[in-house]
């Protein structure tokens, strides 16, 4: 399969998996959570977008946190999933009659072997994704957990895939938060995928440039609100 113009493709492991599990989506709709949504617009209460001679705008109006929910894709649960706990150990249940399991087993041991996280159980599962990535010649997929998504309860560990050599779907690490008991309903995001294009890159630190950085902040407060989305941002667009 060869894909051009900075395309990325989704395809299912089975034709059954097509009939039940959602291909991924992109963030805008699935992926900004409710903490987000409910957050005010301005920190204090008030509309005035200065307060005690300070900023008053929340993170609720901040693009560059907005844009790390709606970069890329997310791929979601395809079904509700009940996790409980039962003689010290975690079961996950889905519908019965679902083709292809959300989540399977990790090595028994390896939970032992890689070290504990604060807050998470031992690493004991992975999700199982039902859909591979192709992307054009030199594009690669940065595949982590949702970014700022910390109110799931459950972490999915990252890795980058260079997919337009090799993008089939396999199993993605996750950390259960320490007990969670409950339901992740269908249609959860539990990973993001972003594109990019390979290149090299080479870094340089500068001295002495102490007045570019209050020319640009006198700048950025010369606009009351809005400078950066009017001035410095520059929309994406994953469709």
């Amino acid at each position: 399969m060869k894909i051009k113009n900075n395309k990325i493709v989704f395809y299912s492991i089975s034709k059954d998996v097509e009939d039940w599990s959602t291909p991924p989506q992109t963030g805008v709709s699935s992926n900004i959570p409710e903490w987000f949504k409910k957050t005010p617009m301005y920190r204090n209460g008030d509309t005035k977008f200065i307060y005690e001679g300070d900023h008053n705008l929340s993170v609720r109006q901040c693009i560059p946190l907005l844009e790390t929910f709606t970069s890329g894709y997310v791929m979601v649960t395809p079904c509700d999933i009940q996790v409980r706990k039962e003689n010290g150990q975690y079961r996950y249940t889905w519908g019965p009659t679902l083709p292809f399991p959300p989540i399977v087993s990790r090595p028994s041991d390896e939970g032992k072997v890689i070290p504990e996280i604060d807050g998470y159980e031992p690493l004991q599962f992975n999700w199982f994704p039902h859909w591979s990535i192709k992307t054009s010649p030199g594009y690669s997929c940065q595949l982590i957990h949702p970014i700022n998504r910390f109110d799931l309860p459950f972490y999915t560990l990252g890795g980058i895939v260079d997919t337009d050599k090799w993008g089939e779907s396999g199993n993605q690490p996750f950390l259960l938060k320490k007990n969670f008991e409950g339901i992740i309903p269908k249609g959860t995001p539990y990973l993001q995928i972003i594109p990019f294009k390979r290149e090299n890159w080479k870094s340089d630190v500068l001295d002495n440039q102490n007045d570019l950085h209050t020319k640009n902040i006198r700048l950025r407060d010369s606009i009351l609100k809005g400078w950066y989305k009017k001035y410095a941002w520059t929309n994406k667009n994953y469709k």
